[in-house]
């Protein structure tokens, strides 16, 4: 939730910018393009009370519109700009008031002193924002004190600083500060509006924005009930010593001196957690090892074939193993048979034994083609009936489509049982043929005519091995695209990815980075691609037979799967990149931090980190986290994670005369609480200085409102 406190929608004086003019449409379009949700409309010396109204309904629901104006304050001959900001409620009295100041006074003369803007003005229930020191034209320290002097109230007087960093360090010096975007270009305002300050809380009115300017405790409690904490029992350091807390789904911190127990604390959420059916775990730094975590050696790494398209080819490669040499007839046979004459007279009178086998080869691959079809028809058939198809589809439709593939169906089923029948007829015909004639030449004596040259069967065994064989090399020199997996962002070095490389020994690849996915040496692997090559080469040839034979005794491989090799690293840029201790340590939080969880707990992340890491890239993405309605628990000794993520939920630990006591409390009411006695008190700002490292700095460097209210 994004503030401007300083926009001008209006070329009000000659020194303004044209592109300050801006039209109710094109305002409403870009303030729903940012996360501003109050802008103050601040032009100078000029309070358009009929375009306030205009641009209030256009971004109704979207951003609150509070009512302001710069003027131009003179002080002992002195020029300075002081910006007012009254209760929308007062803005027809705010465009009353300065119609009567000015009068025919010009925008670009008009000046009013101190004394006369807080007794025009604060009957209006304003805020006042002061040019302060480099912002200029600026007024001076003692107009500062003159303007406390005449207000009502010092804490609705705040100092503008000309950004983030600035604001930042007049807070650390005790000044409350904000800034705005004092806008120039409208064409600029959305990139503009994401270096605004951001509010924590869920500011609903000026009314309440005020309220948190005086620190109200039950403005602030409200503001964070609206988040509704969750209260949980833990007992991290036994059931005899129970503590009750409640955390957010946003930002909560753990912090305090070494050994007071934020790790137990931590786990014990964890186990609290666990046993309500949640998932979670501790991530801890230093325990984590970026090699581990991407499983670099491959310790866990599997892939199925099938999600890389290529079959394993099993029974190819059972086949060609037990294959063996099928004979020709020989001549001889044919010679014997018609150099005998039978003369056995009942054995002449059984004319099968003169009839030919028929070719069952034929039907046998015809029956395989209608199996294939009638599985893939029925599986199809389950398939649609299984799916939201039935409710895609009318019911007269989907009934259609059934309808014909149930007759495809049963067409195909009666084509199969004609063809089987067919097939199983022809077997048992060539079975009756060859046992009659071995019966006859048993009984006479007599050589049996042979029945088949034995060509067929012999042509088809090559053929047949000419197949598996193909199918196996083409499976092999199938190259997979690498498979990429985020790591995390390296600044300027850029992104780093975990890349994966998969292929099949070839019978070539000597890379010793590269290793056999299975319990496979790769010797064997290679040995077993050669000689299928080797066979490939000689399928036509006398030695066939003896390749095969080799292969046969290669029994570490029984198909694709064992040949698949990998090869895991990062890169950056499609180059390996090995990343340093503090790298991994980054990249490790970073993933921690991308995947999707509902409660994060983090103990000491900041480790081995660098402060501009954690500013520009750890703070950011917890706070967007925060903004999803997760729930992040962090124990850390870092004030860049503890102040700058303004923490919902602040518990503070503290070891003194042996004793532990646990406090409670946030940024935003500045108070820590005793969790055990509520008159114990503790400045939250004070002792996360004082117990942080670096906590003074972050709280220097921060930009945020919320630290100088």
């Amino acid at each position: 939730m994004k503030i401007d406190i300083h926009a001008h929608t209006k070329k009000t004086k000659s020194g303004d910018s044209h592109k300050r003019n801006i039209d109710a449409t094109c305002f409403e379009e870009i303030i729903k393009a940012t996360d501003v949700k109050i802008l103050a409309i601040t032009n100078h010396n000029h309070f358009d009370i009929e375009q306030y109204n205009e641009f209030v309904n256009k971004v109704k629901g979207t951003c609150q519109l509070w009512p302001g104006i710069e003027l131009d304050i003179e002080e002992n001959g002195r020029r300075g700009h002081l910006i007012v900001i009254v209760n929308p409620n007062n803005a027809q009295l705010l465009s009353n008031q300065i119609d009567e100041l000015l009068l025919d006074t010009k925008e670009d003369d008009f000046a009013i002193s101190i004394s006369d803007t807080v007794h025009y003005f604060d009957q209006m229930d304003a805020i006042y924002i002061v040019h302060y020191y480099a912002k200029k034209p600026n007024l001076t320290d003692d107009d500062i004190e003159k303007l406390y002097t005449h207000v009502k109230n010092k804490n609705r007087v705040i100092k503008e600083a000309t950004n983030s960093i600035s604001a930042g360090i007049y807070i650390s010096h005790g000044h409350r500060s904000i800034y705005g975007s004092d806008i120039d270009d409208w064409n600029y305002y959305i990139e503009i509006s994401k270096d605004l300050p951001e509010l924590r809380l869920p500011v609903e009115s000026f009314e309440q924005f005020c309220l948190l300017l005086e620190k109200d405790e039950p403005t602030i409690n409200t503001l964070l009930d609206q988040k509704k904490p969750e209260e949980i029992t833990i007992y991290p350091f036994g059931r005899e010593e129970p503590i009750t807390l409640n955390f957010f789904n946003d930002i909560n911190i753990l912090f305090g001196s070494k050994g007071t127990g934020k790790t137990e604390i931590l786990r014990a959420i964890s186990d609290y957690y666990n046993s309500t059916g949640l998932k979670t775990r501790v991530f801890e730094s230093s325990s984590e090892n970026l090699e581990e975590t991407f499983d670099i050696k491959g310790d866990n790494f599997d892939v199925e074939l099938e999600d890389l398209n290529i079959e394993t080819c099993y029974s190819e490669i059972k086949q060609i193993k037990s294959a063996s040499e099928k004979n020709i007839t020989n001549v001889s046979n044919y010679l014997n048979y018609f150099s005998y004459q039978i003369t056995n007279e009942r054995a002449k009178t059984i004319s099968i034994k003169d009839f030919s086998y028929k070719n069952s080869k034929l039907l046998e691959r015809k029956l395989s083609e209608f199996n294939n079809i009638s599985t893939r028809l029925n599986n199809f058939l389950n398939f649609i009936r299984n799916t939201i198809l039935k409710e895609v589809l009318t019911k007269q439709l989907f009934d259609e489509l059934n309808d014909i593939l149930n007759r495809v169906a049963k067409t195909i089923n009666e084509k199969k049982e004609e063809t089987f029948i067919d097939f199983k007829a022809t077997e048992m015909f060539n079975d009756l043929i060859k046992v009659f004639n071995d019966e006859i030449s048993k009984k006479t004596g007599t050589p049996s005519k042979p029945m088949k040259t034995g060509f067929q069967e012999y042509a088809s065994n090559r053929i047949n091995i000419e197949r598996n064989v193909d199918k196996i090399v083409n499976c092999i020199q199938k190259r997979t695209e690498p498979q990429n997996v985020y790591v995390g962002n390296l600044g300027e070095k850029g992104e780093l990815y975990c890349k994966t490389e998969i292929i099949l020994q070839d019978g070539n690849i000597s890379d010793a980075n590269f290793n056999p996915l299975r319990n496979v040496n790769k010797t064997p692997q290679k040995e077993f691609t050669k000689n299928i090559f080797e066979i490939k080469k000689n399928l036509y040839s006398s030695n066939l037979f003896e390749i095969i034979s080799e292969l046969f005794k290669i029994e570490e491989i029984r198909d694709i799967d064992d040949l698949i090799l990998f090869n895991r690293y990062f890169t950056i840029n499609n180059k390996p990149y090995e990343p340093s201790k503090g790298e991994s340590s980054m990249l490790l939080l970073h993933k921690e931090l991308i995947d999707e969880k509902d409660i994060y707990l983090l103990d000491e992340p900041e480790k081995s980190l660098g402060n501009d890491y954690i500013n520009n890239v750890i703070v950011p993405k917890l706070k967007e986290r925060a903004q999803m309605g997760k729930k992040i628990i962090i124990a850390t000794h870092d004030a860049n994670i503890a102040v700058r993520t303004l923490p919902y939920r602040t518990v503070y630990r503290i070891h003194e005369n042996n004793y532990y006591t646990t406090y409670i409390g946030n940024p935003f009411t500045n108070s820590l609480v005793n969790v055990n006695d509520d008159s114990d008190l503790l400045d939250w700002k004070e002792t996360s200085m004082n117990i942080l490292e670096g906590g003074r700095q972050a709280f220097g460097e921060r930009g945020q409102i919320y630290g100088s209210l």
